[in-house]
């Protein structure tokens, strides 16, 4: 059973190029097929692509409203079956790959104009992935292969658990028809590209989701502010990566720790977290998280960080020297030292 409906908001977000309806063919395959109903329309593309969108989705022709649209056609065709009343989607929806000097592109034609789009994309995915009650339907079905291939890329960067990938798949024969958008749940004849006749009622479009990696890289300042590069989310991602090497820096009362190349300083009691399970693992101590020998360790670490021979009963809440592996105040220090060095860390590397 999917969960979808948790989230106040839902959204699709998809790349286009010259043929909008990948756009509404996707729609039709995740409210037919997997129940999810997006809340909102994101779009990402060129000139070219936002006048097909404009054109086909809204049925806007030189600013001006000609036709009702697919959009609105898909909602009067299966709103009542499904419960959709409204999806957002307008011109303020349609992401506009821009030049380093902010101008709109028509196209994207050099290998310099695909780098913009790839930074914008990262850009764009990460801000969205930002508000944890939304979750992401990210399409790669439309506009070039290299921005379905940043798409795709910027999920693994950023997304969440509730956050999904795919593509869809229409069969060759309604494939790229100008006049198809999503097959209608009744008898309706278009023409192919020689004049026959086609019931796009028996169309079949398919999702085909596709399994990606989460890094869990998180959201930056650099990221929300288009400080950060495509490149360099790339190194971001490759430095989680590697082989992890860590160096606990003289002196002990700086707090400070080298990730690998990467250089922290800590809060007291997330140093002496990170260094007591330093020790245990360098001395082969097989002691869990809340094993008394581990906990010893690390109140020696703490204590002499602090200055203070009361730590024990002052800030864990242990009794004299006894320790109680159940005390609540205890597992809720260690835990929140642990989710702190966490944030700490992602931080660090964005």
């Amino acid at each position: 059973m999917n969960t979808y409906h948790q989230y106040n908001k839902r959204i699709l977000l998809s790349v286009t190029g010259m043929s909008p309806a990948v756009v509404t063919e996707t729609l039709y395959a995740l409210v037919t097929e997997k129940g999810f109903i997006p809340t909102e329309i994101r779009v990402i593309t060129t000139l070219q692509g936002k006048r097909k969108l404009l054109e086909g989705l809204l049925g806007i022709t030189g600013g001006r409203k000609e036709k009702e649209g697919a959009l609105a056609e898909f909602i009067a065709d299966y709103g009542k079956q499904y419960g959709i009343e409204h999806i957002h989607f307008d011109e303020s929806c349609i992401s506009i790959i821009q030049d380093k000097e902010g101008n709109e592109l028509e196209d994207i034609r050099s290998p310099e104009e695909n780098m913009y789009s790839s930074d914008q994309i990262v850009s764009l995915v990460g801000k969205l992935c930002q508000d944890k009650q939304t979750a992401l339907h990210v399409s790669i079905a439309g506009g070039r292969k290299t921005m379905g291939f940043f798409l795709g890329y910027a999920l693994s960067l950023y997304g969440r658990e509730q956050d999904s990938l795919s593509h869809v798949l229409v069969e060759s024969e309604y494939e790229t028809l100008p006049h198809f958008f999503y097959p209608k749940p009744h008898r309706y004849l278009i023409n192919d590209r020689e004049g026959k006749e086609l019931d796009i009622s028996q169309a079949k479009v398919m999702l085909a989701e596709i399994p990606w990696v989460r890094l869990g890289l998180g959201v930056s300042e650099d990221l929300l502010h288009n400080r950060i590069t495509y490149s360099g989310s790339i190194y971001n991602a490759q430095q989680i990566l590697v082989s992890p090497s860590l160096t606990f820096l003289d002196p002990i009362d700086d707090r400070t720790v080298l990730f690998g190349e990467k250089k922290i300083k800590l809060a007291p009691k997330e140093y002496a977290l990170l260094l007591s399970l330093a020790i245990a693992k360098s001395k082969n101590i097989d002691c869990g998280y809340y094993d008394e020998t581990y906990l010893k360790i690390y109140l020696k670490i703490y204590a002499l960080l602090k200055a203070d021979s009361s730590v024990m009963t002052k800030n864990l809440g242990f009794i004299q020297d006894k320790f109680s592996l159940e005390h609540s105040d205890g597992k809720r220090v260690l835990s929140e030292s642990a989710n702190k060095l966490k944030d700490k860390i992602i931080v660090a590397f964005h």
